[in-house]
């Protein structure tokens, strides 16, 4: 005799749902359905099992099914180079970007689907990156949907020079910024093309944002046309801000304001802004970016590596700020970003004040998952498991060590979990990884092009360093 079903699915998906849904539901006996890359049903799986019929099922009784980790901030084209910057201070202008303006378009687009194979591997299906270099995007375009992982994807291209006057050369020079005439606008026009190519708020897979990469590089019509951009097509504005003490030096000199108080008075902080890594925002600034509603990219591995500063996150969040955690080329593994965030705050704020409730697991997991999505308005899309959004979720092997006796998911996936739990990851119904495999990345040849990409990074940027590599 025929069951009765009333639909056909294309894959179900077993094991305790976490969906980070309003009500950040775990269902301990789940089942997701999924067709056409969307999940049409979210339930108990008996219940499920009634009602679809599919042949292709992946997780079990045991695996643990969370959303796609998002990684709210990376630069792609940093890959190759990023070992190199080790123990190295300060290192942007010095180490990254002379490594990253003498790749290829085919070398950075090598360095793409490193990046992605390292995030995939750790359960990411959701990066954004911030490119500078019009001469990489068609090539980063290309290798995001080659590999096919979710990309929030900011392009700008600065338009302002700029000196900074350092520490021993004030007494008689100023720090100063001019702006080139007409390439705000010649860049924006480009820009306002790449958004009409992938919406921000569209369904596929790539979406479009806007980069106003810093106040020293960017000029204020950037800032000003980029903004009104940004609420027109209902984009991000992403801006790294109050990140390092030279910036905010040059901002006082410059423009009698700190950073964040300079984007407040350009009128470009509101709810499409994200603040990136703001660590030396004072509490002026935290007000700010809390009364426009503005989201923050927090990057907890960066600061130990750039030793800037520790941001007071509880605060940002008690002030209403919604916060998303990236990975920011450090780690390029969620799991040890979450860590990272619960350490690094429970040591600063949490054993100072001693309490416990310093940045719940809950929370952090939210920076990873949802509240992510929130921030780069892409929540419609992903971000938890529920019907109508796009299947991007992780399957972990539930009955590894780690995970026996589970008490608490949520809390033991960011206390104890690895990517050494994850068995697939998923995009829009895709696996993208499977226990060890790269359906759409040819990893032997990636290994060959990462290792000629990192040799020529190497021999560029290697009598930049301050320390030979021999020094441990």
């Amino acid at each position: 005799m025929t069951r009765p079903y009333e639909d056909v699915a294309d894959m179900f998906v077993c094991g305790k749902i976490v969906t980070m849904d309003s009500e950040r539901r775990v269902i301990s006996d789940g089942m997701l359905a999924i067709r056409n890359g969307i999940i049409v049903a979210a339930g108990q799986r008996d219940d499920l099992m009634k009602s679809f019929r599919c042949e292709s099922v992946i997780g079990g009784r045991d695996a643990i099914v969370v959303p796609g980790f998002i990684d709210a901030h990376t630069h792609c084209t940093q890959c190759f180079v990023r070992g190199l910057t080790s123990g190295e201070l300060p290192m942007i202008p010095r180490i990254y970007n002379p490594a990253q303006r003498i790749l290829t378009p085919d070398e950075a687009a090598a360095a793409v689907r490193l990046l992605a194979a390292q995030l995939l591997r750790s359960g990411v299906t959701t990066l954004c990156e911030g490119t500078l270099n019009p001469a990489h995007e068609d090539a980063i375009v290309g290798a995001l949907q080659e590999v096919s992982i979710r990309c929030v994807m900011a392009r700008g291209r600065p338009d302002q020079d700029f000196h900074h006057a350092s520490l021993y050369s004030q007494i008689r020079d100023r720090s100063w910024a001019k702006a080139r005439e007409g390439e705000a606008e010649a860049d924006l026009t480009r820009t306002e093309a790449f958004l009409n190519r992938f919406p921000p708020r569209g369904n596929g897979l790539i979406h479009g944002a806007v980069n106003a990469s810093a106040l020293l590089g960017f000029s204020p019509r950037y800032f000003i046309d980029g903004a009104k951009l940004a609420r027109r097509f209902d984009a991000t504005l992403q801006v790294h801000v109050s990140r390092d003490r030279e910036e905010v030096e040059f901002c006082l000199d410059v423009w009698k304001r700190r950073p964040i108080e300079r984007l407040f008075d350009l009128g470009v902080v509101d709810e499409h802004l994200i603040a990136v890594h703001a660590v030396l925002a004072s509490e002026r600034e935290i007000q700010i970016l809390a009364q426009a509603k503005a989201g923050l990219a927090h990057s907890p591995i960066e600061c130990v590596a750039n030793m800037n500063a520790i941001p007071n996150l509880p605060r940002f969040r008690a002030a209403g700020i919604r916060a998303a955690l990236g990975c920011d080329n450090q780690a390029n593994d969620m799991f040890a970003t979450m860590r990272a965030a619960w350490l690094i705050h429970g040591a600063k704020w949490g054993v100072a004040s001693y309490d416990p409730e310093f940045l719940l697991a809950g929370e952090i997991l939210e920076m990873a998952t949802i509240e992510a999505a929130e921030v780069l308005r892409i929540d419609k899309v992903t971000g938890s498991l529920e019907i109508g959004k796009a299947a991007d979720f992780v399957v972990l092997d539930g009955s590894a060590p780690h995970f026996m006796a589970a008490q608490n998911i949520p809390s033991e996936l960011v206390r104890y979990g690895s990517r050494a739990e994850i068995m697939q990851t998923v995009v829009a119904g895709r696996i993208l990884y499977d226990r060890g495999s790269y359906p759409t990345i040819d990893i032997d040849k990636l290994r060959v092009d990462a290792q000629v990409g990192a040799s020529k990074v190497r021999d560029e940027v290697l009598d930049r360093r301050f320390r030979s590599l021999s020094h441990f």
